[in-house]
C-alpha cells in the first residue's frame, strides 16, 4: 500500500533512497538501540528454543552492519525466519537451492540466504521500486555476484528480481518460497497467483513458509484471512499456529498496546492483530 510512497532520486552523483511500508532498517539513537537490545532479550524464551538461532542471529548482526542497518524488529526477525528453516532443514535433510521470496521489503532476508548458502539461486519476487532497494542490498553485499532482472531473454543469474507479472518465466522448481508480512497487503486474487506459481513449481522436498496476520480487511473493503488462503488438505503442515516471535515490538508509542489501570505502558506495541506462521509443504499441481 506503501510502496508507491517511496522514494529513489538521483541527487548530484549520488542515490537517494527512502522506503516506506515494507520495514525499518534504521532506528538511530541510544534509546532507540536500547530498546532493540531490550527487545531481543523480551523473546529469548521463545529463541533459545531455535538450535540454529544463536549463529544465525550472528551473521544477521555482521551482515547489517555491513549494510549500515539497525537491528530494528525487521531487520532482527528476518534471523529468526532463517533460524526456523535451517532448523527444519536440518531435521529433514534438505539442502535448498532455490528460492522464491515473495515480498522481502529491503532484502535482508535475501542477502542473508546468500551468507548461509552462497551457491544459492535466489528469485526476488515484488513491486517495481521495492525491488530496487533489493538490488541495492545485494550489489552492496556481493558486489561480484550475477544479478539480472527477469525477461524472456534473461540468462542465468544468482540473483534475479521479478516483477509480479513475469513469476511465470521463472523456469526452476523451487525449494523454499518465503513471504513474511505481505501476502496480508494483497488482494485475494494475488495470493491465489503465488500460491499456484509455486504448487506448479513444487517437488516433495520443497517447503513454503508464510507469516500473515490472521485477518486484515484491505483498504478496499476486501476482507483477508490466513484459514481461507488457498491451502489444501493434501498439503504437509510442519509448523502452524500464532508466530510466537511477532507479537510485539518496542520502539515509538504507537496506538495499539497495554494499558495499566487505563495508563498506556509507553514503548510496548502490539500489532494491529495476530500475526499467523505456517510452514508446510504445498502439494503440486
Amino acid at each position: 500500500m506503501y510502496g508507491p510512497q517511496s522514494i529513489i532520486e538521483q541527487r548530484g552523483d549520488n542515490s537517494y533512497l527512502r522506503g516506506q511500508g515494507f520495514g525499518g532498517v534504521h532506528a538511530p539513537g541510544r534509546i532507540h538501540h536500547t530498546l532493540n537490545t531490550i527487545e531481543r532479550f523480551a523473546y529469548w524464551r521463545i529463541t533459545r528454543q531455535i538450535k540454529s538461532y544463536r549463529s544465525i542471529f550472528k551473521a544477521a548482526t555482521q551482515l547489517a552492519r555491513h549494510l549500515s542497518f539497525d537491528m530494528t524488529f525487521d531487520v532482527w526477525k528476518q534471523s529468526v525466519v532463517l533460524a526456523i528453516l535451517k532448523d527444519h532443514w536440518i531435521e529433514y535433510n534438505l539442502e535448498p537451492k532455490t528460492f522464491a521470496l515473495i515480498g522481502d521489503g529491503y532484502g535482508f532476508l535475501g542477502a542473508l540466504i546468500r551468507c548461509l548458502i552462497p551457491d544459492a539461486y535466489i528469485y526476488n519476487i515484488d513491486l517495481p521500486k521495492t525491488l530496487v532497494f533489493q538490488a541495492v542490498t545485494h550489489s552492496s553485499v556481493f558486489p561480484t555476484r550475477a544479478m539480472s532482472v527477469m525477461s524472456t531473454a534473461s540468462g542465468h543469474a544468482d540473483t534475479t528480481f521479478v516483477l509480479p507479472k513475469d513469476i511465470e518465466l521463472i523456469p526452476n522448481q523451487i525449494d523454499c518460497g518465503i513471504n513474511v508480512a505481505s501476502m496480508q497487503e494483497m488482494t485475494e486474487s494475488s495470493i491465489e497467483l503465488y500460491f499456484r506459481f509455486l504448487r506448479v513449481r513444487s517437488k516433495s522436498s520443497s517447503r513454503f513458509y508464510c507469516v500473515n496476520r490472521k485477518r486484515k480487511e484491505l483498504p478496499g473493503g476486501e476482507v483477508l484471512n490466513f484459514t481461507d488462503y488457498p491451502w489444501s488438505l493434501e498439503d504437509d503442515i510442519f509448523l502452524d499456529g500464532v508466530c510466537p516471535y511477532y507479537r510485539f515490538f518496542l520502539g515509538r508509542t504507537q496506538p495499539n498496546g497495554p494499558s495499566i489501570f487505563g495508563i498506556r505502558v509507553p514503548h510496548i506495541n502490539h500489532f494491529d492483530g495476530l500475526i499467523m506462521h505456517r510452514l508446510c509443504h504445498l502439494e503440486s499441481n
